[in-house]
């Protein structure tokens, strides 16, 4: 049985959210989606969460850069300060529609973001995020 796979999505536009989580479920209906808004409410809920759910689970986190009120740089520093075991569980892929390269070099210098993704989203792209 193939391992589960829980996808946040943290961004402000309602539209992005809802776009990522269609192309997900076009490519694995089994990927578990919450979609959020605000980097501090999925910062919360990921405080919150029963860590013995996510240990069997392959966790991924596709934030946005550029959020008002906590942006994706204060998500991943508060994100990082979190216990390690926590931070274990999860995978950050930074995403943007614009970037300069030195806040490219910033989000990618932080040890939890893996990968970085560029607006709009290819479906390709998705497929190998969840599949690597």
């Amino acid at each position: 049985m193939p391992q589960p796979i829980n996808v946040l999505i943290i961004d402000d536009s309602k539209e992005d959210c809802y776009l990522i989580e269609k192309r997900l479920k076009a490519l694995n209906p089994e990927v578990k989606v919450f979609s959020f808004l605000g980097a501090k409410e999925a910062y919360n809920f990921i405080k919150d969460i029963s860590l013995n759910k996510l240990d069997v689970a392959k966790n991924i986190i596709i934030l946005d850069i550029y959020m008002p009120l906590m942006n994706g740089f204060e998500f991943v520093e508060e994100f990082e300060n979190l216990p390690a075991n926590v931070q274990e569980c999860f995978t950050i892929c930074a995403l943007t529609s614009s970037i300069s390269k030195n806040n490219m070099e910033r989000i990618i210098s932080y040890k939890s973001v893996k990968s970085f993704l560029e607006k709009p989203i290819k479906t390709e792209s998705l497929l190998q995020l969840i599949e690597s």
